[in-house]
């Protein structure tokens, strides 16, 4: 998977950068902010939250309306 996509379609357990993120104070708080790596570990059925590790750290969910709002790209080797 190449190029930028929006957070709710990243692939389950695949490290990615954010490259772009809506101005939500909340994300902030919560570690997400440009250039933090993600993964997400669960996405929850029926357009449910997904839960994301952030910096190999920590775990968070945020709705799918916010998770559609977030452009990330893949990390490379």
């Amino acid at each position: 998977m190449t190029g930028i996509i929006n957070l709710y379609e990243a692939g389950k357990n695949e490290a990615f950068y954010v490259v772009s993120i809506p101005n939500i104070g909340l994300l902030e708080s919560l570690g997400l902010r440009l250039g933090t790596k993600v993964a997400i570990q669960t996405r929850y059925m029926l357009g449910g939250p997904v839960l994301l590790c952030v910096e190999d750290s920590f775990l968070v969910a945020i709705g799918k309306d916010i998770a559609t709002q977030i452009a990330v790209k893949e990390v490379t080797a």
